[in-house]
């Protein structure tokens, strides 16, 4: 009887008994000159010794950024306005840096689709717009040594790399804003199971508190992030009987959205009810009136994104970082 042969050795054994990570290793096999010579000494002669295929992990684009639009399980679309807007700052960084990255055509919806992604590309980096419903699962990629860094909110159990923005001060400083102004029953766009959301919700919360304002959860919507989803909230509200003053959605899409329903009845921005949005979004500017919004910085993030994600991939760690938003104050204001 014919004896089976024995299952090739991965780059997770190696690293293993190397005592470095999977990316490390990857790197070093293909000879990158970011590795210090010691450690691809030894990843080279382990590799030799289990009899693994240097000549073909040799010839792999270790740099490839892939890039994975992490679609929420609540939306149907693919992309948002502001994460294209987040890929057009991550391209401008890859082309400063003469390199090519792709888009996954793959939209996981859940762990086991984001294995079966990763397993079809072993080697590489990945840029997740959105951590959505993948956290555990990144936590467990991360801990492999797969290089990775994240567009999304830092969470408590968190151990990968994420970019983004502080969105509880983004949402407390847009509802400030408004109580600022005299508004005192403020509704919330957007209150869906998204991290970063239910974040921006907190800072609503707080501002109310920190105002002495009661907050009533009936003014609070649970939408998706788009257009029609604002549309939907405010008609919502108005049949329901809801007396509101002011709304602090958590997209732009969502607020313009808002403001269109509100001028249907009759209702005028800022004079009846002030709107404020969130990402500063191209369109946010030439909306009728134009938007009061919460500003991130996409450039900057898709720099950092790209500039984590490939030290990672050199064997280097990447801490997570925060960035400041800004408040840009338009016409739905009125102050």
């Amino acid at each position: 009887m014919q004896k089976e042969a024995a299952p090739p050795v991965t780059l997770q054994q190696i690293a293993l008994q190397a005592g470095v990570s999977v990316s490390t290793v990857s790197r070093a096999l293909a000879r990158h000159p970011a590795i210090s010579e010691e450690t691809r000494e030894l990843v080279l002669r382990l590799a030799k010794e289990s009899n693994y295929d240097i000549k073909r992990r040799q010839g792999i684009d270790h740099s490839q950024i892939i890039v994975v639009m992490a679609v929420p399980a609540i939306s149907t679309q693919m992309a948002e306005p502001f994460q294209l807007r987040l890929l057009g700052g991550i391209g401008s960084a890859m082309r400063e840096r003469h390199i090519d990255f792709s888009i996954s055509h793959r939209v996981p919806r859940d762990a086991d689709g984001l294995a079966e992604l990763m397993s079809a590309h072993p080697t590489g980096g990945f840029i997740f717009l959105g951590q959505s419903q993948y956290h555990e699962a990144l936590n467990k990629f991360n801990k492999q040594g797969r290089a990775l860094a994240v567009w999304g909110a830092q969470l408590e159990d968190q151990n990968y790399c994420s970019v983004g923005t502080d969105n509880f001060f983004g949402g407390q400083r847009a509802t400030s804003h408004l109580l600022r102004l005299g508004r005192r029953r403020i509704a919330f766009l957007g209150a869906c199971d998204v991290a970063e959301i239910e974040q921006r919700l907190a800072g609503y919360k707080s501002a109310l508190a920190n105002h002495g304002v009661e907050m009533d959860a009936s003014l609070i919507q649970h939408t998706k992030l788009v257009y029609d989803s604002g549309f939907e909230a405010v008609n919502d509200l108005l049949d329901r009987g809801v007396k509101f003053d002011g709304i602090v959605s958590a997209s732009d899409m969502l607020a313009i959205g808002a403001m269109r329903a509100l001028s249907m009845h009759g209702i005028v921005v800022p004079d009846d009810v002030s709107v404020v949005g969130y990402d500063d979004i191209d369109v946010a500017s030439f909306s009728s009136p134009a938007l009061t919004t919460i500003r991130q910085d996409v450039l900057k993030a898709g720099h950092l994104l790209v500039t984590k994600a490939m030290r990672q991939l050199a064997g280097h760690n990447s801490p997570s970082e925060r960035l400041q938003t800004e408040l840009i104050v338009r016409g739905s204001c009125g102050g």
